[in-house]
């Protein structure tokens, strides 16, 4: 009985550490002509987009937008504090870059 607590114990502490690490995860996007990617993360965690190109790009979603700018390795992030759906575009390049980050 003593062994099943401990197991039980122990898969708590791990389940914890995991929300915690979910909570504040980065995920990055390479963000480039083209880009069509989804990226799921949890509430309060951050996506970053790199500018793996030398091509003007920005970021572009509901209540945020980046500078443009044409460096590549530039990035830039955003976190989510809310769950949902988000579309994330290039404005420069709308109908070829885009992200969709799903918020659980």
């Amino acid at each position: 009985m003593r062994k099943l607590t401990a197991l039980l114990v122990v898969a708590a502490l791990l389940a914890a550490i995991g929300a915690v690490a979910a909570f504040g995860a980065t995920k990055t996007v390479k963000w480039h002509v083209p880009t069509s990617s989804t990226v799921k993360i949890a509430k309060g965690g951050t996506v970053k987009w790199v500018w793996s190109d030398g091509v003007p790009h920005n970021v572009k979603g509901p209540g945020f937008k980046s500078k443009t700018i044409g460096k590549k390795g530039f990035a830039y992030s955003h976190t989510f504090k809310s769950k949902g759906t988000f579309k994330i575009i290039c404005q420069v390049h709308p109908t070829t870059m885009k992200t969709t980050v799903k918020v659980g």
